[in-house]
């Protein structure tokens, strides 16, 4: 505690203090928990006093990807570095780490499992962030070390309900010295004004509350740091979700694959339209707009496609812009506006009217919304990727199914889960309505030729004609 009180200047918290002392004096720790609990300050702690008080040490810090190990903790320990002008050579690449005399400190991605083989050391240990969504893979390269008398600490949102990290908290909970946190624990949100910056308040648990549910899994993981409970019933599963967005996060390319465009236009004064940009599988941030005519959202959708062409690098040459419209109520007035548009044929734009009332066209399923669901919940699967948006989040995961008595899968309707949510699901009806890959219909067939009258004009060439 003197260390991070005295030396780094931090004000240290309970839970802090039980993270602390626990690595101290146990070898392995987990610790689950909800956001905006210190989670990266701790481990900039733990990291700098063991470098400059324990002579010797090596610690390893990590995470699902370089991004995270270099932005979010390797930032972290830097800045607390810096401001305490601690000794030591501090590089900014984590993989050269923090070196101080005979004690390092060091950082690489989880996806680097190999790595964790060839490290050793007699005073060694482990920090993995967002444990939860780490490959075993890692596991199994860290068990060498542990061998020796390493130590690890497991910290991390309580995202998915297996692996290691849940293991540690359920069947092999008498191994592990086991730490939950819930965001609703800090000062701030006890006291209800802001005793700690940085960490979550009252108002942010209310805004999540508000906005999720609280038996939202992402209330539940986010919040309480609490495992997820799937329902049976519920189309999309948190953990699909978790690796979508772990997936977006790791994109380092620039997107690439057919541009697309999913149109969910508002029925009621209180609903959004919703414009979703798709390139492959990777989607970008929507437009929302709200209390928008037909000639208005019909606008919307050329400036953005036009946009979107300039900014990707997508010239018209590239192909048209499937732009899919739900069609039901005020959507087939912005179909119309697309498909009668000179400049909309200018820009490629090829207007697809999805009716999601009518009959789906894959067995198994009774509307087409139920299939669009469900087809989104297998892009997901197959490598769909979603950007940071809480609101998208929330709405996915909320959407139940049942069966109707035909055995067909019946996706929970608009209306009901709007009374349940307090809001529509816009922004995952019009991700579904990207992602759906309507069917390419052939032209019409060439009417057959209408020899209605020919005997009328010449009987004798008719004659002729019909031998």
């Amino acid at each position: 505690m003197g260390f991070a009180k005295d030396v780094l200047s931090i004000t240290v918290w309970a839970a802090m203090e039980r993270i602390l002392l626990a690595i101290r004096d146990k070898r392995k720790v987990a610790v689950r928990s909800g956001h905006k609990v210190s989670k990266s300050t701790t481990a900039a702690i733990i990291a700098l006093w063991r470098c400059l008080c324990r002579e010797g040490s090596r610690t390893v810090l990590s995470a699902p990807t370089a991004r995270q190990v270099k932005a979010i903790i390797w930032k972290e320990l830097s800045k607390r570095h810096r401001e305490a002008r601690l000794p030591g050579d501090l590089f900014l690449d984590p993989a050269s780490g923090l070196r101080y005399r005979d004690s390092e400190v060091f950082g690489f991605s989880t996806a680097d499992a190999e790595k964790m083989a060839g490290i050793s050391g007699a005073d060694l240990v482990f920090i993995i962030d967002e444990a939860s969504g780490v490959d075993e893979a890692l596991y199994e390269a860290i068990e060498g070390n542990m061998a020796g008398g390493a130590g690890l600490l497991l910290i991390s949102n309580p995202t998915q309900t297996s692996g290691t990290f849940y293991d540690a908290f359920t069947t092999k909970r008498h191994l592990w010295e086991t730490i939950h946190v819930s965001s609703e624990d800090t000062p701030n949100v006890q006291a209800g004004e802001l005793i700690i910056p940085g960490l979550a308040t009252r108002e942010w648990v209310q805004e999540k509350l508000s906005e999720w549910g609280e038996e939202s899994p992402l209330f539940q993981v986010r919040v309480r740091g609490n495992f997820p409970t799937q329902a049976e019933n519920t189309v999309i599963g948190l953990g699909l979700v978790e690796a979508a967005r772990a997936r977006y996060a790791a994109q380092e390319a620039a997107p690439t694959g057919a541009f697309t465009l999913g149109v969910d236009v508002a029925r009621f004064g209180d609903d959004s339209t919703v414009l979703q940009p798709l390139f492959g599988t990777y989607p970008l941030p929507p437009r929302v707009h709200a209390k928008q005519d037909n000639v208005e959202v019909a606008g919307h959708v050329m400036d953005l496609v036009e946009e979107l062409r300039a900014a990707h690098d997508y010239p018209v040459s590239a192909g048209a812009v499937r732009v899919k419209i739900d069609d039901l109520g005020n959507g087939g007035g912005v179909t119309d506006h697309l498909r009668h548009s000179d400049r909309a044929r200018t820009l490629g734009i090829t207007a697809l009217p999805v009716t999601v009332s009518e009959a789906a066209t894959s067995e198994g399923y009774s509307k087409l919304r139920d299939q669009l669901w469900f087809a989104l919940r297998d892009w997901l699967k197959e490598g769909g990727q979603l950007p940071p948006d809480s609101h998208l989040e929330g709405e996915l995961v909320a959407v139940k199914y049942n069966f109707d008595t035909q055995g067909r899968a019946k996706v929970e309707k608009k209306e009901d889960l709007k009374k349940r949510m307090g809001r529509s699901p816009d922004r995952a009806d019009a991700l579904a309505l990207a992602v759906y890959d309507p069917p390419r219909r052939a032209p019409p067939p060439t009417p057959p030729l209408d020899l209605t009258g020919l005997t009328a004009v010449n009987s004798q060439k008719t004659s002729l004609w019909r031998r």
